[in-house]
């Protein structure tokens, strides 16, 4: 297969960012979905917003499941070979919806193959840019990651100003008398379908280029003047710095590190998935949301860089503490301040800002806890956890929504943030038997 020869490191994370910019679009749902909503009902359909709330999380979950396969299969293949079978099946994914014009269709185009095609090209740069970075672990996974935050800052942007360029109001089915408005919006309706096909090929372009990029440098590759360290316990056995998937499996560490991320991930998805119709319901104007929503992605890259950078200076397990509490705090404090505008953008933007951390600190403390040549495999696993979670916050929206509302699941996943504290604590490298 064609081949780049890499001479500069540096070239790996161009095209580790590209590919994740495009992956990153996966978060645009939040921002996509009353217009999807919207266009699916004006097809003579009785769906409701909390019904196309599956549609995300399923396309999270396929992410995550594909990814305990996508791991290993890079390892073998190479991220390149990986990497460019993702582009195809996200981008066709993207464009083949298009043509569907109901939910059953939508699930499968935009969650299914979609998520498919994100969890084969997601751990490609990240396995990839951490080889040739030992030495900057937790920030080059923040940069790597960065992309997957910042790209629904431009494509939510790009989607408003193609579907709604007249700053239209588009309403959700009315639930409580039963009337449906879609009339109101049909200039939206009828350019809904067309922006899957843009993007889509947008996609495609972004994902492949990238892709030819990413290739593994040779074993035992470490970066001028630096060696890696040897790590003792306190009582002075090294510790293990490489396990393969079928052992770290059965360590506690590798359960606590899932445990976590499912309570840490299912606030920020909870958020994505939600703020807009939160928003709405709290009297704030879609051009202002579509405006928290672009910003928002920027600061969920932006996290995904700082909290990694920190990572490096004060280790994983203090920067867990830190990011973990804050990230409780603005769960609790974004349904009290409700329809407050400026106070509304501030804290969503700060709670993307402490999600994105997630995904440089955990693929950190997995190469840390398990060895940087095995951290495609053991992430993959690890990240299965991202896809429970986006399950779990879909269906507490729509079990408890009604009884407890917005404020009592926000707080709920502010308790949550809090219990991945606790696990952290306890969070310890396996050693040497």
């Amino acid at each position: 297969m064609f081949e780049i020869k890499i001479r500069n490191r540096w070239i790996v994370v161009i095209g580790a960012v590209l590919i994740q910019l495009a992956l990153g679009t996966i978060y645009s749902w939040g921002n996509l979905t009353p217009y999807f909503t919207s266009y699916l009902q004006a097809q003579n359909s009785n769906i409701l917003y909390q019904h196309t709330q599956y549609i995300f999380a399923v396309g999270l979950l396929a992410f995550a499941v594909t990814m305990i396969f996508s791991g290993k299969l890079q390892q073998k293949m190479g991220p390149m070979t990986v990497g460019l079978i993702g582009a195809v099946l996200m981008s066709l994914g993207v464009i083949l919806t298009f043509f569907m014009k109901s939910f059953v269709g939508a699930f499968f185009t935009y969650g299914i193959l979609f998520g498919i095609g994100i969890g084969f090209a997601y751990v490609c740069p990240i396995a990839c840019a951490a080889k040739w970075f030992p030495d900057k672990k937790g920030l080059i996974n923040g940069i790597a990651v960065a992309g997957f935050g910042a790209g629904a800052f431009i494509f939510n942007l790009i989607t408003k100003a193609f579907i709604n360029p007249n700053n239209l109001d588009p309403t959700i089915i009315n639930t409580i008398d039963g009337k449906k408005y879609y009339e109101a919006v049909s200039p939206i309706i009828e350019r809904v379908p067309w922006i899957f096909l843009l993007l889509g090929g947008i996609y495609l372009l972004m994902t492949v280029g990238g892709s030819f990029l990413l290739q593994n440098p040779e074993e035992g590759y470490c970066p001028p003047n630096w060696a890696p360290p040897v790590k003792l316990s306190e009582d002075g056995k090294e510790i293990l710095v490489e396990i393969p998937r079928e052992k770290s499996i059965r360590t506690p560490q590798f359960w606590m590190l899932w445990g976590m991320f499912i309570l840490t991930a299912a606030a920020g998805l909870f958020t994505i998935g939600n703020f807009k119709t939160f928003g709405l319901e709290e009297g704030l104007t879609d051009v202002l949301l579509t405006q928290v929503g672009a910003w928002a992605a920027l600061f969920n890259g932006l996290g995904r860089i700082f909290w990694g950078f920190l990572s490096d200076k004060l280790g994983y397990k203090k920067t867990m503490f830190a990011m973990f509490g804050v990230q409780a705090i603005l769960m609790v404090l974004l349904p009290i301040i409700g329809g407050i505008g400026w106070f509304f953008f501030i804290v969503v933007n700060l709670i993307y800002f402490c999600f994105g951390g997630n995904f440089s600190l955990y693929p950190t403390a997995t190469a840390d806890t398990f060895g940087i040549q095995n951290l495609g495999p053991n992430y993959g696993l690890v990240f299965t956890a991202y896809g429970i979670a986006g399950i779990a916050g879909a269906l507490l929206s729509s079990v408890l929504g009604a009884t407890i509302g917005f404020i009592g699941l926000f707080i709920i996943m502010g308790v949550l943030s809090l219990g991945a504290i606790g696990l952290a604590y306890f969070l310890k490298p396996p050693e040497q038997a």
